[in-house]
Parts: C-alpha cells; sequence; structure tokens
C-alpha cells in the first residue's frame, strides 16, 4: 500500500464566469494546521500543475 504525506478534501465552485476556461478547484488538507493552507486552482493548467506537485511529494 502506498502512503501518502497529505490528504486532501476537494470542493468546486460554480459561478456566473463568461469564461469557458475558467473553473475553480479548491483544495484543503483534511488535517488542518497553522501550516497548511487551502489550494485554489483557477483553470486546467494549474489543476494539472498541482496534481502533478501532489504526486512527485509522496
Amino acid at each position: 500500500m502506498q502512503k501518502i504525506k497529505q490528504d486532501y478534501l476537494f470542493s468546486t465552485v460554480v459561478s456566473d464566469s463568461t469564461d469557458v476556461n475558467e473553473f475553480i478547484v479548491e483544495f484543503s488538507p483534511s488535517e488542518p494546521s497553522d501550516t497548511e493552507q487551502k489550494k485554489v486552482t483557477r483553470d486546467f493548467d494549474e489543476l494539472l500543475e498541482f496534481l502533478i506537485y501532489m504526486d512527485q511529494n509522496e
């Protein structure tokens, strides 16, 4: 079994934005701490970068 350093919860937000490329995904640490902050991705590129970062830092 693979162990992950940090678990995240995520939520999505729906808005009335007219930009078809914009979407928001918020990642919150499952065990909040003073050092871990919420990560917000606002487009697909940011989301991919964050997922790649998480994969590399397991």
